[in-house]
């Protein structure tokens, strides 16, 4: 894999990654907008200021469903943000070196000629390299791969979170469901083991009742909006891994002109 080629790779993955956080920013924010004044009756008096109308870690009382603490959903949303500018101004940086300067473009071809040497016909062959006279990139690739690495971590703890607090709230609704619906026996079962996430977010979506004065519009599809959002960022996770594994390679590559271990 040649520098091009490296450089094309990293345009999608870059790409791909910007696509893949704002489309799980969206797919939590628009929930969270959504269900925020529902959600928003935790027990006390306005002197405590509970906040707790986030979509993720809700908790099933006595008397109604609570939605988690609202920073949940604000790290949910605000945390992506700033990777995703990173990995979009990277992206049109690839861009721009491979659409229009084709940097690396014929980098290990190779060209055969004929010369004669006292009598007799050499074949010489010469192999196309970057050096670090016509290409500063070549230095950026160590400190590329190390930010991609934090990223990814960054990235995988955002992920890990959105999962936990998904997972936590279809367990808690399920159990406030079978309350509501007054289910015994077998449809108890039924509820808390083999209807999926997606069939109890359908439930909160048609049945779960309005907080006072909320204003909550419209029907969505919650479990959708939710599980989109992890697809998303687990794929984002998977692409930061990626490009962890293409910068580390054109690292290696350029041993010879980053560090004196080829020479």
């Amino acid at each position: 894999m040649n520098q091009y080629q490296a450089e094309r790779r990293l345009c999608w993955s870059y790409g791909l990654l910007a696509v893949f956080l704002a489309v799980s920013v969206v797919c939590i924010a628009i929930p969270y907008n959504h269900w925020r004044a529902t959600l928003d009756v935790c027990p006390g008096s306005w002197l405590e200021n509970t906040n707790c109308g986030c979509i993720f870690f809700g908790v099933s009382t006595f008397q109604s469903f609570n939605g988690g603490h609202n920073s949940y959903c604000l790290y949910a949303i605000f945390a992506p943000l700033p990777i995703l500018v990173y990995a979009l101004v990277m992206a049109l940086f690839h861009m721009y070196r491979v659409c229009i300067n084709n940097i690396g473009q014929y980098e290990d071809e190779k060209s055969t000629a004929m010369e004669e040497i006292e009598g007799e016909a050499i074949v010489i062959t010469t192999r196309t390299r970057v050096t670090k006279k016509n290409d500063a990139v070549i230095y950026c690739w160590i400190p590329t791969s190390c930010i991609a690495a934090v990223f990814c971590i960054y990235n995988l703890v955002h992920a890990a979170i959105i999962t936990n607090g998904f997972l936590k709230i279809c367990s808690q609704y399920r159990g406030y469901l079978a309350r509501e619906l007054h289910a015994s026996g077998d449809h108890v079962s039924v509820i808390h083991f083999r209807l999926s996430c997606q069939a109890i977010f359908d439930f909160m979506d048609y049945l779960q009742k309005n907080a006072p004065n909320s204003r909550r519009g419209e029907f969505i599809n919650t479990g959708v909006a939710l599980q989109l959002a992890l697809i998303t960022s687990w794929l984002a996770v998977g692409l930061w891994i990626w490009v962890i594994v293409i910068t580390a390679m054109r690292a290696y590559k350029e041993r010879s002109v980053l560090t004196c271990c080829g020479n």
